[in-house]
């Protein structure tokens, strides 16, 4: 038997026509059912013997089964979407942002079962802000649950704490300025309904910033869901992009399926805009407005006016326009649990770590104010 043994390991390691030795070890079975073949090359054969009996031990610990073997692109196109067809539109689009971006350039060649903890954090640390990196992770948690379900691996390490970016360094450009309170939302909001009055941007505005309405719920609110008499607005759909042309769809969550009241200084500007057609932000042919060509609107006007003052209006985007009114909420006063569901959050830890902490953090920068009001 080790005579057997033996000339079964001289088989397995060979020299290269390169001059590097080579350790080539079946170590089991894919999921498709061909041969888990790994080969490794080594500039030495003392390390190439190495390499083989640790493939070995790898094959006898499988014992015969190496699931865990197959290359996370492969798994992904073999069996992750398969099993994922009947995802959101947008959420498909954001996945395979991900995986193109981020995932596969970082896994793409690593066996699934291979992935570990290290790995993922110099995915994270290789993403320009916490967003980017948290969705990148949260893609690579779903991938990889779906893996321990099928017994590929007995580990989800995506499910782990990682360190991210820090989450205060926001690029304005393409996030836009987050307003810190209603003083400040109240200026914009007027500025934008008096000079651009019953316009996209207008209703954009008023919509993002007085109700802090998702873009896809700004995009996707109908006449029929505005409630003038009694003051509200219901959320029942969303329009946005995803494979293929903008869509309709269901709420991003079940409580975003909701019922928001009418601040009074949106009801000022909405009970005076024209119903001329089925959404409340339309073009001028009364189609709903394309995602793209809302945020060029947006941009349009924020990043080039100026208030009566000659100084700039800040450069909000659609994405801030909802951060915003969150962190105007807060510093109101109002109650976390209250603005959590107002939002439509599905958690109460989602509006903590999204607007409570950065408006304690904007508090620690007018300290040196504080001082100066005590004599420091």
């Amino acid at each position: 038997w080790r005579r057997k043994a033996q000339v079964h390991c001289i088989m397995a390691v060979r020299k290269l026509p390169n001059g590097k030795w080579e350790a080539d070890v079946t170590v089991g079975f894919r999921l498709d059912g061909t041969r888990d073949r790994r080969r490794e090359h080594h500039p030495t054969k003392a390390k190439a013997e190495k390499a083989e009996q640790r493939l070995l031990l790898l094959k006898e610990q499988n014992k015969g089964k190496s699931y865990g073997g197959i290359l996370f692109e492969d798994f992904v196109n073999d069996y992750f979407w398969p099993q994922k067809k009947k995802l959101r539109s947008s959420t498909v689009r954001g996945y395979k942002r991900d995986l193109k971006l981020r995932l596969t350039p970082a896994f793409g060649k690593m066996p699934v079962g291979e992935i570990t903890r290290y790995d993922i954090q110099q995915m994270i640390d290789g993403c320009a802000t916490k967003k980017v990196a948290t969705n990148a992770r949260e893609t690579l948690s779903t991938i990889l649950r779906l893996a321990l379900e099928m017994e590929v691996i007995d580990r989800n390490p995506a499910g782990y704490s990682y360190q991210y970016p820090d989450p205060t360094v926001l690029d304005p450009d393409h996030y836009g300025v987050w307003l810190q309170n209603f003083d400040e939302i109240k200026r914009v909001v007027e500025f934008v309904c008096e000079k651009h009055p019953n316009t996209q941007v207008a209703r954009i505005t008023v919509l993002g910033l007085c109700f802090g309405l998702r873009k896809g719920e700004v995009l996707g609110l109908d006449w029929e869901h505005v409630d003038l008499a009694n003051r509200c607005i219901y959320i029942r759909q969303t329009y946005t992009e995803g494979e293929g042309p903008p869509q309709l769809t269901p709420p991003k969550t079940q409580k975003s399926v909701c019922t928001i009241p009418m601040l009074s200084l949106a009801y000022k500007y909405m009970s005076q805009w024209t119903r001329d057609a089925q959404s409340v932000v339309s073009t001028r042919t009364g189609r709903r407005l394309d995602p793209k060509a809302a945020r060029d609107r947006v941009n349009a006007v924020f990043r080039k006016e100026k208030f009566d003052d000659d100084t700039a209006v800040p450069r909000i985007t659609m994405f801030s326009m909802r951060h915003s009114f969150g962190t105007a909420a807060i510093d109101a006063g109002v109650e976390v649990a209250k603005v959590s569901a107002w939002m439509g959050h599905e958690d109460v830890t989602t509006t903590y770590n999204r607007y409570v902490k950065p408006r304690l953090e904007a508090l620690a920068n007018d300290a040196s104010k504080i001082d100066r009001l005590m004599g420091f």
